[in-house]
């Protein structure tokens, strides 16, 4: 049972993940390189092949669908719907957050579209 005891909560000892993940970038690519099972294994768990993400990625011309700036394989999100599994596209990973957190649901992203618009925004379009 020690090994279920930890000297932090899970809040601390994420915050202290993402610390250390912004200080050394580097390093974390250098992982990802090594590891070439890290797209196999992503492509696993959405059930697609690594010939089947290469050529959704390639369709795309290695960006990301919904802002339109190139997106790094590796570094890359698999979009799926969550109700059926169903692999949409390759996502940069901000705008997979981006969806997730506006559920999934295109009458809630229109609207927040729409409030943009309206209220005013920072960026380019």
């Amino acid at each position: 049972m020690k090994h279920l005891l930890k000297s932090r909560c899970n809040d601390c000892l994420g915050s202290e993940y993402k610390r250390w993940s912004k200080a050394n970038p580097e390093t974390i690519r250098e992982y990802r390189a090594k590891d070439k099972w890290t797209l196999k294994k992503r492509c696993k768990r959405h059930g697609i092949s690594e010939t089947e993400f290469w050529s959704i990625y390639e369709e795309q011309d290695g960006t990301c669908p919904v802002c339109d700036k190139a997106v790094e394989a590796e570094d890359s999100a698999i979009d799926h719907n969550h109700n059926t599994g169903k692999v949409r596209g390759i996502l940069c990973k901000p705008c997979n957050r981006g969806i997730g957190l506006l559920g999934d649901n295109p009458k809630t992203m229109i609207r927040a579209a729409a409030y943009l618009q309206d209220k005013g925004y920072y960026g380019s379009d």
